[in-house]
């Protein structure tokens, strides 16, 4: 393989690659108010000699930009962001009506959105495949992005094509004048949001099935999250922001809406949502008292987990910046703005804030339950998380997410109270379990299994380690591939180690803790022959605590599948074609999963948590058949096959 030569060893890369964007959306830069704080630029790492270089799109190692408008019948040109005019002015000026800037800022704002997910997961972060989880070929390289996609006033990410399409549309207010255009694709906010999606897909493959009520409502919610503290990271914008509110993040306006253009274009009085709009309707008294359990639209009841997040948010950023207001002698009630030194140092504490807070809300992912997770499950997952790598929690960050999420009335399974040593999950319990209490004495339970992984790249000397999947423009050693090689390998290599448990206690004991089928044949409609449970993911996470203790974890999700029906007299007859000679039980209507979240501490090779849906929960299995057959959009979902394309079908809702 050819090495680079052209350029001198004493000249180095640029550290970062800088791109102008929009903070919020083309509307603000035509307020007079925030016109000022509008124009921002991000700073971006600039690849690294394992990467594929940046090229024409942008295309990167994460990312492909292909800028085709099928309403139009055209392809637009890609623009280089490698020219020199665009390395010297940070990349093309903002520019509404141009669409190669529609390229860059859709480019800058997911590689944003990608980096700040590296960061707190300790990991790279990988595209799920279209498919089933589990069944080999579980991941792409990249995520494409088409910028001109729709005519529609809609945004969404595709698991079918692992892409994210953007739409662009006329209000309808605005017939005749062509300057009314809104393309989404020019909202900092609905690019953050769809890349969250796509990211939490990759992830948690299993979160796109509807089978409760806050499966879909999670994918909002958390998506609006990402958004929305990402706003936190312009510090001008922040400054400015602060400066007209007295130093609160609770008033509305820019930081705390998501998606203003839109939201104005599509009929609103502001911003598309609001993180804080719930609760101030409910203190003034201007709407009537919601709660969770009457609310079932995926957007709306995603604010009560946005709702809870940024109140812990404010509430933490409110703690550390108490001490600033009392040297300052500023009273956020005199009237007066802030001084321009205060409004600094709490654009720089918000931004920080926002910072740990994503950090923790990103690790949380990691300690759900491979399926059927709620909200009060992700809280369990976001303090047991934060609790594995933070031991010491002295602004009691941890307490301001329980005190958040109660307020809210959203409900805990499995916890007497909202104090964060009763919301960590536990560690596994093997009373009883003789062979696996035994073996994890001595060795730990999964001393074998872990002898057959990969805990990182290898090198060696093979052709193979030195491709790159753009042989033809970049002639540099790429590593992600390897790294999407090493997850693969490490799924495969666990499930094989589980299929060849020995017939015996061993394997009756792996299943009681997993919560799966593996050789109890008792459910005819869990199939034990073929893959009867699929490994979902098993990716080795690196993270470092503030106070630079280190955790590398084994993460895998196991997870298996049983024949569900909208009749439960169906259910049961299919349930009872086991006694005597077997019948093949009819079609399924619906699928319904369990399994288990397994973490394994690097450091000493023990599992830690082991987080589990069981497959023979029949209490669960009732509770989402009556989800489906009571909710069309949970009908829809359930027989997703025929859907297409699932958030499309919810954003159009």
């Amino acid at each position: 393989m050819a090495v680079e030569t052209d350029r001198p060893s004493w000249l180095e890369s640029p550290p970062k690659r800088r791109l102008r964007v929009y903070a919020f959306d083309p509307r603000s830069s035509v307020t007079l108010e925030t016109a000022v704080c509008n124009d921002a630029v991000i700073e971006l790492p600039w690849e690294t000699p394992w990467e594929d270089a940046l090229g024409p799109g942008p295309s990167n190692d994460y990312i492909e930009v292909v800028d085709y408008d099928p309403a139009c019948g055209l392809f637009y040109a890609p623009v280089d962001l490698n020219h020199p005019n665009l390395l010297a002015q940070d990349g093309l000026p903002q520019a509404e009506g141009q669409p190669q800037f529609h390229q860059q800022m859709v480019f800058a704002v997911a590689m944003k959105t990608v980096r700040a997910f590296e960061r707190a997961l300790g990991r790279g972060v990988i595209w799920a495949r279209p498919g089933e989880p589990g069944t080999g070929g579980s991941y792409v390289k990249r995520l494409r992005i088409y910028p001109h996609a729709l005519r529609e006033a809609n945004a969404y990410y595709s698991p079918d094509k692992t892409a994210l399409l953007f739409g662009y549309f006329k209000p309808d207010d605005a017939v005749g004048r062509e300057s009314e255009w809104v393309f989404t694709c020019l909202s900092h906010d609905i690019i953050a949001h769809e890349t969250a999606h796509a990211i939490l897909h990759g992830l948690q493959p299993r979160t796109i099935d509807a089978s409760n009520p806050d499966m879909l409502a999670f994918h909002e919610g958390f998506a609006d999250i990402v958004a929305l503290l990402q706003h936190f990271t312009m510090s001008e914008v922040v400054e400015q922001q602060i400066a007209g509110s007295a130093g609160s993040l609770r008033a509305r306006g820019l930081l705390s809406g998501i998606a203003a253009q839109f939201g104005h274009a599509t009929g609103r009085a502001g911003a598309l949502r609001y993180a804080l709009h719930q609760i101030e309707e409910e203190a003034q008294g201007t709407a009537p008292v919601r709660t969770l359990e009457d609310t079932t639209e995926p957007h709306d009841r995603g604010q009560f987990l946005v709702a809870a997040i940024f109140d812990a948010f404010a509430t933490i950023y409110e703690r550390r910046t108490a001490d600033l207001f009392r040297l300052a002698s500023y009273r956020a009630d005199s009237g007066d703005a802030p001084p321009i030194e205060l409004s600094r140092r709490l654009a720089r504490e918000a931004g920080q804030t926002a910072d740990q807070v994503l950090r923790m809300c990103v690790r949380g992912l990691d300690y759900l339950p491979p399926v059927d997770n709620s909200f009060g499950e992700y809280l369990r997952a976001i303090v047991t998380a934060d609790a594995d790598l933070v031991p010491d929690d002295p602004l009691r960050y941890r307490v301001a997410f329980a005190d958040a999420f109660r307020k809210r009335g959203i409900p805990v399974p499995g916890c007497i109270s909202y104090a964060p040593s009763s919301l960590m999950w536990a560690e596994p319990d093997l009373t009883g379990l003789t062979h696996l209490a035994t073996e994890n004495r001595v060795t730990g339970l999964m001393q074998g299994a872990l002898a057959t992984l990969k805990f990182g790249i290898t090198f060696d000397d093979s052709d193979s380690a030195y491709g790159s999947s753009k042989p033809e423009m970049v002639e540099r050693r790429n590593l992600r591939e390897e790294a999407i090689g090493v997850i693969e390998h490490n799924q495969l290599a666990l499930w094989q180690w589980l299929n060849a448990l020995p017939l015996s206690g061993r394997a009756r004991e792996w299943e009681q803790i997993l919560g799966i089928r593996m050789v109890t044949d008792d459910h005819p409609t869990i199939a034990l022959s073929g893959t009867t449970f699929a490994v979902n993911t098993a990716r080795i996470a690196r993270r470092q605590g503030p106070d630079g203790r280190e955790l590398h974890q084994l993460i895998a999700h196991i997870t298996q599948r049983r024949r569900g029906y909208f009749d439960s007299a169906t259910q049961e007859k299919a349930e009872a074609s086991g006694s005597g000679e077997r019948a093949e039980p009819p079609v399924q209507d619906f699928w319904f999963r369990g399994g288990a979240t397994v973490i394994v501490d690097l450091r000493d090779g023990r599992v830690r948590r082991i987080i589990r849906k069981r497959i023979d929960d029949d209490v669960r299995l009732a509770r989402q058949r009556a989800f489906h057959t009571g909710d069309p959009l949970a009908l829809a979902f359930a027989v997703r096959d025929r859907t297409g394309e699932p958030f499309a079908l919810v954003h159009r809702q």
